[in-house]
């Protein structure tokens, strides 16, 4: 209850401070676009993250794959105990969610993630989701390979992909890699991400460990982005061009809008139901 009476203050004392155009949601302003973000017609639905993982995100992915018909391949390669601790957690954890099947995928081998039988169980997945930990190693064993290519085709044929933290992190087009919060904008690194979602570029914890002003930095940086951030216990899910949050805290979606303000600020916490078109509309153009 604290969170979701101090986040709307929050988030406008630090963006207030930066100039940033603040919105608390229901009213947009008007403000041009010079076309549609390609993050408005997807092919298939996201699901995004952002610290503690609840009962309610593994629910949502495995309704949004099919039920108790889905498919579902988890990548826990992000997490750095698993090795030690091993992967039969994960397995546990999703079956109670119902899905028919759950696969597992995990190597820090290059050669693996290019080996058609390892990356088999992802030609009839339903859904893919990341788990979290350090959203480097994903790309370096992952970018660019043929797992990457067919995490790419269970969305392109309607299917379901996601990530907790670092996970959902890993899947837009730039990834944010470091940067303390409170450091300059400058010291924030970024990579390439995997892409699933075009243009995005996704912060999780972003309340609770107040990366308010990391991420809108790097949206005034690149302002054929947008910015999603996700505060733990909490996700956003992108389907049919629709934004919708679960969970117990808020997501903000960050926009680049004319100067001087840079950026725009929607919150939005759970049993919102926003169209992704009448939002990016308000947002300047630049990207598809």
């Amino acid at each position: 209850m604290l969170t979701k009476l101090i986040a709307p203050i929050a988030i406008a004392l630090c963006t207030l401070a930066s100039l940033a155009y603040v919105k608390l949601a229901p009213q947009p302003a008007q403000c041009a676009t010079s076309g549609a973000w390609a993050v408005e017609s997807l092919p298939g639905s996201v699901v995004l993250a952002g610290g503690t993982f609840i009962d309610e995100m593994g629910r949502e992915v495995v309704r949004l794959a099919g039920g108790d018909k889905a498919r579902v391949v988890l990548i826990p390669t992000a997490y750095g105990p698993t090795d030690e601790e091993g992967v039969d957690q994960f397995r546990d954890q999703w079956s109670r969610f119902g899905p028919a099947v759950i696969d597992i995928l995990h190597t820090h081998n290059r050669a693996d993630a290019d080996d058609p039988q390892f990356v088999a169980p992802l030609k009839d997945a339903t859904a893919v989701w990341f788990l979290g930990g350090v959203q480097s190693r994903l790309i370096d064993v992952y970018g660019g390979t043929l797992l990457h290519d067919e995490v790419r085709r269970v969305f392109e044929r309607g299917g379901v992909v996601g990530g907790n933290c670092a996970g959902a992190m890993a899947l837009g087009e730039t990834m944010i890699v470091g940067g303390e919060e409170y450091e300059d904008d400058d010291d924030v690194v970024l990579r390439p991400g995997l892409a699933i979602v075009p243009k995005m570029v996704a912060d999780s914890h972003w309340l609770e460990r107040n990366r308010i002003e990391r991420l809108r930095g790097v949206i005034e940086d690149h302002p054929d982005h947008f910015g999603i951030g996700i505060d733990g216990a909490t996700a956003v899910v992108i389907d049919h061009g629709k934004l919708r949050v679960i969970g117990k805290s808020y997501v903000a979606t960050v926009m680049p809008v004319a100067k001087p303000q840079g950026v725009r600020f929607d919150a939005w916490g759970e049993g919102w139901d926003v169209e992704l078109h009448d939002l990016f509309s308000q947002a300047r153009g630049g990207g598809q």
